[in-house]
């Protein structure tokens, strides 16, 4: 049997698509617009202009982006219908030789959405225009933000509403501090990519497998607490090239982290080694009470308590039966 996964035609590559320095042409201010202007703030492209009328049917979102625009996203609002066979060359950007980055088309009219589509393919320009999968060289998914996390379900353009209801599911299973975790470790990378920025490919490679081991040691909700002296203290173990754990370096005196090191101890202890036969010690994001050892303690003492009660009983009937006979006599 092949240990290859097996393949699962899906029509679409999942990528996070790099708009940083791009121009973006949304035509439409309706709901769907305002929907498609939000995940593009997001992704915090150089300049977003919209083309679409000003009347009571623009989106209230709308108003309120361009009112409240994103640090580093320039908003235009050219306050009339688009204009075929002359916008995609009039708006093009004077000052970047790509050109547009992308176009989306979110406008109630089928026919110049299908001609604008034919436009930009003429142009080599990606389109998308909303609710019409095969005029869309990309999708948009349902998507999960948490600071630097971001999490997309996509069905191909076939069940955007079911999708919603998948995302919402995995979003459950997301721990809180997914978001701000993720950004603890890109500051640790960076941190380590400044004490060592050798670019040779063994060095590389030692980075690499260094950060892996690291984070292995880590929960999420572990590195979410990972403050500046923290993050020094596991840097100071590159030279030696030692990977440091949360329980080898927090200096917190909670009730909570006093425990936690002390099962972590207790864990090296019983294991002979750090990260050894104990899955939960092996996965910090693990389930405690799937630790063996922890489970047969719980048991013994369990066990032991129930043996202690049930003498317990047995004593005191017996002593209240030598008792009953004492009196009797």
């Amino acid at each position: 049997m092949s240990a290859c996964a097996p393949v699962e035609p899906t029509g679409s590559l999942l990528l996070a698509w790099q708009v940083s320095q791009q121009t973006v042409l949304l035509i439409g201010a309706g709901t769907v617009a305002a929907s498609r202007l939000y995940h593009l703030v997001c992704a915090n492209p150089r300049k977003v202009i919209i083309v679409a009328p000003d009347n009571d049917q623009v989106d209230p979102e709308i108003r309120y982006r361009l009112e409240n625009p994103s640090p580093g996203t320039e908003l235009e609002w050219i306050k009339r219908p688009y204009r075929e066979h002359q916008d995609l060359d009039d708006l093009l950007p004077k000052d970047s030789k790509d050109g547009l980055g992308m176009v989306l088309v979110a406008t109630d009219d089928a026919t110049l959405s299908s001609r604008i589509c034919t436009e930009c393919r003429h142009r080599r320009i990606p389109v998308n225009v909303a609710d019409v999968p095969p005029e869309c060289d990309f999708y948009f998914g349902s998507v999960l933000r948490r600071g630097a996390l971001s999490v997309m379900v996509s069905t191909n353009g076939k069940g955007p509403r079911l999708a919603a209801r998948l995302r919402r599911r995995i979003e459950k299973s997301i721990p809180e501090g997914a978001g701000l975790a993720i950004d603890k470790v890109g500051k640790l990378r960076a941190a380590l990519r400044v004490k060592e920025p050798a670019k040779d490919p063994e060095t590389i490679e030692r980075r690499m497998q260094w950060m892996i081991r690291v984070s292995d040691l880590w929960s999420v909700d572990q590195l979410a607490r990972m403050d500046d002296a923290m993050r020094q203290a596991v840097l100071a173990g590159w030279e030696s090239d030692m990977a440091l754990g949360y329980w080898d370096v927090v200096r917190s005196r909670s009730l909570a982290d006093r425990f936690g090191y002390l099962a972590h101890m207790v864990a090296r202890l019983v294991t002979g080694q750090a990260n050894g036969s104990c899955p939960v010690d092996r996965d910090p994001d693990g389930n405690p009470f799937k630790c063996p050892f922890l489970v047969g303690m719980t048991g013994f003492v369990a066990g032991l308590a129930t043996a202690s009660s049930i003498a317990a009983v047995i004593a005191l009937r017996y002593s209240q039966l030598v008792h009953a006979s004492t009196v009797a006599r």
